[in-house]
């Protein structure tokens, strides 16, 4: 998993998904963020241009992402540099009217988009504190990576 934009709220996302023994690398090129005394156990933490982060996934089997570096010309930049990418999960935070300008600031539609685009990310669970957004976030992708929709088991008669 590749988290991009590694402000404090991608701190839950992170512990969550090492947790779960996910290989998890993060991307931030802001000298505040990203920074190894809140990332210790991350698998890389890359500060190079958008533009390596196709190389970095294929090379690393990145198999989904988070857009979550809450500025539109970052997300952005990272749209457009994994758009080829046959990503498994590519989620963006925020509402659609933040997609739509993230898209346009990348020159490229969903549809150029190998990869199933996810946004606002996560499932609806009720989140509203970054541990509880960051467990709706990655309920979703590990749903996704699994085949599965995100539905209650209740829902599918199982006891």
């Amino acid at each position: 998993m590749l988290i991009a934009g590694a402000g404090s709220d991608a701190v839950p996302v992170y512990q969550m998904a090492k947790k779960l023994g996910w290989n998890v690398s993060l991307w931030d090129p802001r000298p505040a963020n990203a920074r190894r005394e809140y990332f210790q156990h991350a698998d890389f933490i890359l500060r190079d241009s958008a533009k390596r982060l196709a190389e970095f996934c294929h090379t690393q089997r990145v198999s989904s992402v988070i857009l979550m570096a809450h500025s539109v010309d970052l997300d952005s930049q990272v749209l457009k540099a994994l758009a080829l990418l046959p990503l498994n999960y590519l989620g963006m935070l925020g509402p659609a009217h933040r997609r739509a300008e993230v898209f346009e600031t990348s020159g490229i539609t969903k549809a150029d988009i190998k990869a199933p685009v996810f946004g606002p990310v996560g499932l609806n669970i009720g989140g509203e504190t970054p541990e509880s957004i960051a467990l709706s976030m990655l309920s979703e992708i590990h749903a996704s990576l699994c085949g599965r929709d995100g539905r209650s088991l209740s829902e599918w008669g199982v006891s």
